[in-house]
């Protein structure tokens, strides 16, 4: 693992004040955690659980031993580990039903039941997240009510780090030309986008550490939306390397070929020409702090 190489500075990054994570959890910095894989907005409300397998298992041949989770959270979703609707109660939460969930559910009642799920299956223990697209936003949602103390919500959730791809982070234009409530809530400027802007993380040592990931390539959601939140780590790909929207986790490759602009802790942009891939880039990630 090599220290990263800042070739030209870019831009400076304004970093904002918002409410702490969950209380600290000491770092564990290996590979043995369990990982999280959420996935994204589906226009037919079923996703095949089978998109993580490559990037799974070449974490796996990197050194992860770490149970792997996937996340059903449409009902006809298929190949997942897990169904939502397995965890908490079948009270409804945030205006929709419990029996079924398609690309009308409301993503605060995802995000309710991802956290009953983190918590019944690991509790105090340290778990590791990676989502894609609108699974960002269900992720980020649910760590920040864990932090604002909402009573739906676990008292506290253990997510040591966070890695998202092409999360709309301050919403999409696409989702102007879609229907449904997860697609509104995904437009910039809506209520969603508003409150997760206020009330989001940005995280002290100690807390969730949070790599958020883009492309300049990214047709669906802009490389500054998926990078516009407070977060330890942001990594930009360039147009250079051509990673669409549903390349991120695809791309397994150990080749130190991409080229990025890069940000620690709100501080400067730095461009690298011989950074790693996506998946090499979330192995890092996942596995320390800092790199």
């Amino acid at each position: 693992m090599g220290a990263r190489r800042p070739v030209v500075v870019t831009v400076l990054a304004v970093a904002a004040l918002f409410v702490s994570a969950t209380p600290a959890y000491a770092r564990t910095d290996n590979r043995s955690k369990p990982v999280v894989y959420v996935h994204g907005w589906s226009s037919s409300s079923a996703t095949d659980c089978n998109m993580w397998n490559n990037m799974d298992n070449q974490l796996r041949a990197w050194g992860l031993t770490g149970t792997k989770v996937t996340v059903k959270y449409y009902s006809a979703d298929t190949n997942c580990t897990d169904s939502l609707l397995s965890y908490g109660s079948h009270t409804a939460h945030y205006g929709s039903s419990h029996t079924s969930h398609n690309n009308g559910t409301d993503i605060r009642h995802l995000s309710y039941h991802l956290a009953q799920m983190i918590n019944a299956k690991f509790g105090a223990n340290p778990v590791d997240i990676v989502a894609h697209s609108m699974g960002g936003l269900i992720t980020r949602y649910m760590v920040g009510e864990v932090a604002r103390r909402n009573a739906d919500f676990p008292a506290t959730l253990n997510v040591e780090d966070i890695v998202t791809m092409g999360t709309p982070h301050n919403g999409t234009g696409w989702a102007n030309w879609c229907g449904g409530t997860q697609c509104v809530q995904m437009r910039p400027g809506s209520s969603f986008i508003n409150y997760v802007n206020a009330n989001a993380q940005n995280p002290k040592a100690g807390d969730t550490d949070w790599t958020l990931m883009g492309s300049d390539s990214d047709g669906i959601v802009s490389a500054s939306s998926a990078t516009s939140m407070s977060a330890n780590h942001k990594v930009i790909y360039l147009s250079t390397n051509s990673i669409g929207h549903s390349d991120f986790y695809n791309l397994t490759t150990d080749a130190r070929t991409a080229d990025v602009d890069y940000n620690d802790y709100g501080g400067t942009w730095y461009r690298w020409y011989d950074a790693p891939w996506p998946v090499r880039w979330s192995d890092f990630a996942l596995y320390v702090g800092t790199w």
